[in-house]
């Protein structure tokens, strides 16, 4: 009872007590629940995108390499690494890299544990999170209807982070694809909307900052594709949309 009352007292005790509590009530209720029959097998993939026009900011990532790959003990592993520079002036220089570790939590579950990690252009900027992932669109009574829309969709809460400055906030993850083989087989839209809470930022910042971008992309020849990205970044202090133009080169294994 006194340490209840001692979380109920202090805000911040009590947010990271649910939130780490959370991490862990939430996949043993939905393990069993939400299991699929069969999930699909997974490829390696890896991405090179090379985006010569930069709508707003000239100075944006313009060189991304993402690599995607299943691991064995139902581990799976997710990157990006971001470099600007490459098409523009020249003055390349690392921009940010995200590094997950997944775990599933039974074979044939969406529910994921997530460790991640982010190096980010700029002294004592680096930090790691800690969170749940459900791979929405993997689950046994929603497959249905996602494969009739061929939508893929993934919700991660990193409820733990890692940092020694912001070590209250948390982040929540969006990611999805479409593919219209209504229209072409060649045409997909991806992207990705993360959004961070109880953030300690500038009081330019926006209260609940969010990061996105939407990519629609149309195959070419082979695995060259034509691309282009709408992209928001409440993070920068000025212009915070930016539009990319560009080519993506997609190896699978």
């Amino acid at each position: 009872m006194v340490f209840l009352s001692g979380l109920f007292r202090n805000s911040r005790g009590w947010s990271q007590a649910f939130r780490c509590c959370s991490l862990f009530v939430f996949g043993l209720i939905a393990m069993p629940l939400l299991a699929a029959d069969k999930l699909p097998a997974k490829k390696i993939a890896i991405d090179v995108s090379l985006y010569p026009y930069l709508d707003r900011v000239s100075d944006d990532t313009d060189l991304t390499v993402t690599i995607n790959a299943p691991l064995p003990g139902r581990f799976s592993y997710f990157s990006f690494m971001n470099i600007r520079g490459v098409a523009g002036d020249g003055r390349i220089a690392f921009n940010r890299s995200e590094q997950n570790l997944r775990w599933a939590l039974s074979e044939n579950s969406p529910i994921d544990l997530n460790f991640q990690a982010l190096l980010l252009d700029g002294g004592g900027n680096d930090f790691s999170q800690l969170g749940i992932s459900w791979r929405v669109s993997d689950t046994r009574f929603l497959l249905g209807f996602f494969d009739r829309l061929n939508w893929t969709y993934r919700l991660t809460f990193h409820l733990k982070r890692f940092s020694s400055g912001d070590s209250d906030a948390w982040q929540m993850e969006h990611f999805f694809k479409m593919t219209f083989p209504g229209i072409s087989e060649r045409l997909y839209l991806i992207g990705f909307l993360d959004q961070t809470f109880a953030l300690n930022g500038p009081a330019s910042f926006p209260r609940r900052p969010i990061v996105s971008e939407v990519q629609l992309g149309i195959r070419m020849v082979d695995h060259l594709y034509a691309v282009t990205e709408y992209r928001i970044n409440e993070f920068r202090v000025s212009e915070r949309h930016n539009l990319a133009v560009g080519i993506e080169y997609k190896f699978r294994w």
